[in-house]
């Protein structure tokens, strides 16, 4: 038999390359975002002063009368506290500043707090400010601000409602001098529980027979409609027995289709059955917000309502705990009992009922729990990296366009932006000679960052008006481009600065680039150009008219000159003298003179002002007899020079009887701790990167930018010899002037 020749098999095609890419019908969108952001501001006037209604919420005292009792270090910057409602409920709280009103500005008080220290963080702000100004009227307005990141649906009307209750108190105790403290409540506790999970799968877990043993301490019974569990509260405080009375799972009720269940609860000192909800909300994409609320304490007719209830917010308390453990990813069993919840081994995907990868985050980092990234302190929440590390890519964010705005301001883009109106990337650059293809991807980049506005219709870009007048006007009150313009002189110090830190020296000031100092220049014309001489000098009693009548005036430490030509513009009968230690100051300063045809009644001496006005007063007169100066004048100095009460003492020695010092300075608390905010940021920034160094190259003591405030400058003026000392309103809220007399 002839063996038949094999057929030649027909080609099989490769299906399952074809079928990759042939995916099948069926949705494929995800969602990638879902947190919101939520403000409240509630707001109240009372007859009483600013310093009465601030002593009434920072004394503990008092708090204590109006709100809750206050335990710890409240009201203290940087430091926890607690306020205790002495039911079980309370606020732990953390001050991030307090800095009390003032003349130049309002009392402020900022904090986080957590409801019984367990449930979400909220920024709480309370702020007391006069309630007329400019009036005079007395009294004033209290505004308390409260910030939440994805709040629970029913915030807005519980705190909503609550605020408003709570100024009352205060307006009521500040009325009486009496306590009007909450009421006891016939509802609570009240709890939130974070979960770092969505809530559907939080919900699976908590509601499955392990999850309930572990986190509700089930002893006996089920967690299902009509049935009897037996929770055990306690080591102290017993058992309490759980029936469920409704039980509602996911996507089963409109309109939230979030899963919830209702319950009683019986102890045996109880009359009568307490109600209770919980429930599971979203809190952003990744998260859930576990909620257990309370009611009907009314109904239990108990001799002692007060302690059950901290007994019961102790318990859930205890359960938060017990229910974010549940989602720990575990390791390997390292107990002497084969269990371990430190996931001290813990691998991507551990997290009981997830799928491997659900925990991932964070540039795909697994989520591990506290103390289990490799890398990380022990102790360390995830959640709260997660929080900071948002933080910190937007405030790095607002670096890189705070980069880009110093490239707008250096190369005119936003004048034309602003003078020329909106225009497509190529127009733009059109208009300032510039490359297109550079302009396009400057303009995405501010666009991304929200300084500038995009119309998809036509292409064009658009810097908003309020915008404009904060970058583009030099005119300006709110005129702020000259601060970009100081970010990239100051970057360039940085390896210098980095090798005084390791010396503890200083950098000398020819180091910076010389566009720092014009920098600077333009950042003091936007309040020296406008209010230097129609507003400054004329609220300080007795100045205007001597500067009128004439006389002579000193400016020390003049840089460019702004300040000198000014004056000398607004005061024809005075001679004026400018003092700088920088050679390129000087110059400037000399052709800005020239420039302006003042040569004859304006001088710039590159000379130490103490040593000069020394030699004026000891030529003038007997020593003590005063000077020949109607005015001097330290701009944003004294915290630089190297022995500031010695120039001072100079100072008053050169000044005529009746001569005044103005001495401007940088806003600041007499507690650094309370320097908070964008404000300090900046302020410290600069200190750190040329105020510090530069003084410190001088033999300076280095006080810094913010290192004279206001209780320390009266310090130095009573040493060097001032009878009075006055702080002139300014205007604004970065600088602070005082009025000094001899």
């Amino acid at each position: 038999m002839t063996a038949e020749a094999p057929r030649p098999r027909a080609p099989f095609p490769p299906i399952g390359r074809a079928a990759a890419a042939f995916p099948p019908l069926q949705g494929s969108a995800v969602p990638v975002a879902q947190e919101r952001w939520e403000r409240l501001v509630s707001t109240v006037t009372v007859p009483e002063s600013p310093g009465e209604v601030w002593a009434a919420l920072t004394d503990p005292a008092r708090v204590a009368q109006w709100l809750a009792v206050c335990r710890g270090a409240w009201a203290t910057a940087g430091r926890e506290s607690m306020l205790d409602f002495e039911d079980g409920e309370f606020f732990w709280c953390r001050t991030l500043a307090a800095v009390p009103p003032r003349a130049h500005g309002p009392g402020r008080l900022r904090l986080l707090w957590r409801w019984v220290g367990v449930g979400p963080a909220t920024a709480v702000t309370w702020t007391v400010a006069p309630a007329d100004p400019m009036g005079g009227a007395g009294g004033c307005t209290v505004t308390v601000v409260e910030e939440a990141e994805n709040p629970p649906s029913d915030w807005r009307s519980w705190n909503g409602m609550g605020w408003p209750g709570i100024l009352d108190q205060l307006a009521a105790h500040l009325r009486t001098g009496t306590g009007w403290r909450w009421p006891w409540r016939r509802v609570g506790p009240y709890l939130q529980i974070p979960l770092p999970v969505p809530p559907y799968r939080a919900w699976q877990e908590l509601t499955s027979a392990g999850g309930v043993q572990h986190w509700l301490q089930r002893s006996t019974g089920a967690l299902a409609p009509d049935e009897e569990l037996t929770l055990v509260m306690g080591d102290a405080s017993g058992t309490v027995r759980m029936r469920v009375t409704r039980m509602v799972d996911a996507a089963q009720e409109f309109p939230s289709y979030m899963p919830y269940l209702e319950f009683e609860l019986r102890r045996p000192s109880w009359t009568a059955a307490l109600g209770g909800r919980l429930w599971i909300e979203p809190a952003g994409l990744e998260g859930s917000l576990l909620q257990v609320c309370h009611f009907g304490w009314e109904n239990l007719d108990i001799a002692d309502p007060v302690t059950e209830r901290k007994l019961l917010t102790g318990y859930w308390t205890a359960a938060a705990g017990r229910a974010r453990t549940l989602f720990l990813p575990q390791g390997a069993p390292v107990g002497p009992h084969g269990w371990s919840v430190s996931g001290a081994a813990a691998q991507p995907g551990a997290v009981p009922g997830m799928p491997d990868g659900a925990m991932t985050g964070m540039n795909g980092m697994p989520g591990m729990p506290a103390g289990a990234m490799p890398g990380m302190p022990p102790g360390t929440d995830p959640v709260e990296v997660r929080e900071f590390l948002e933080r910190a890519v937007g405030e790095l964010g607002s670096a890189m366009a705070g980069v880009l705005c110093a490239l707008g301001v250096r190369l005119g883009l936003f004048t034309a932006l602003a003078g020329g109106g909106p225009a497509t990337p190529g127009e733009l650059a059109e208009r300032t000679g510039l490359s297109e293809r550079y302009v396009t991807e400057w303009l995405r980049g501010l666009a991304a960052a929200g300084y500038v506005e995009h119309g998809p219709d036509d292409g064009r870009f658009t810097l908003p008006a309020a915008h404009a007048a904060v970058l583009a006007f030099e005119g300006s009150p709110f005129h702020m481009a000259p601060g970009y313009a100081l970010l990239p002189p100051l970057a360039a110090a940085v390896d210098e600065v980095a090798d005084a830190f390791r010396t503890g020296g200083g950098v000398a000031r020819s180091t910076y680039a010389d566009g720092l100092f014009t920098a600077m220049e333009r950042m003091s014309a936007t309040w020296l150009d406008g209010l230097l001489t129609d507003r400054w000098i004329p609220a300080v009693d007795g100045l205007l008219p001597a500067l009128e009548k004439g006389g002579a005036v000193a400016d020390i430490g003049c840089g460019g000159g702004r300040a000198l030509l000014r004056m000398a513009q607004a005061f024809e009968n005075c001679r004026f003298t400018g003092y700088d230690l920088h050679g390129p100051n000087v110059r400037r300063a000399r052709e800005a003179v020239a420039a302006a045809g003042l040569d004859g009644r304006v001088t710039v001496e590159e000379a130490d002002a103490g040593d000069a006005l020394a030699a004026l007063a000891a030529k003038d007169g007997e020593p003590g007899a005063g000077g020949p100066l109607v005015l001097v004048t330290l701009f944003d100095v004294l915290h630089d020079v190297a022995a500031p009460e010695e120039l001072l003492r100079t100072v008053r020695e050169a000044l005529a009887p009746h001569g005044t010092l103005l001495v401007l300075e940088s806003v600041s608390a007499d507690d650094p701790a309370d320097n908070t905010g964008p404000h300090s940021t900046v302020l410290y920034a600069t200190s750190t990167l040329y105020c510090l160094p530069t003084a410190l190259a001088d033999g300076a003591p280095g006080l810094g930018t913010l290192g004279l405030p206001p209780g320390r400058i009266r310090e130095l003026a009573d040493a060097a010899g001032f009878g009075r000392v006055e702080q002139v309103p300014t205007g604004n809220p970065f600088t602070a002037l005082y009025a000094l007399r001899p």
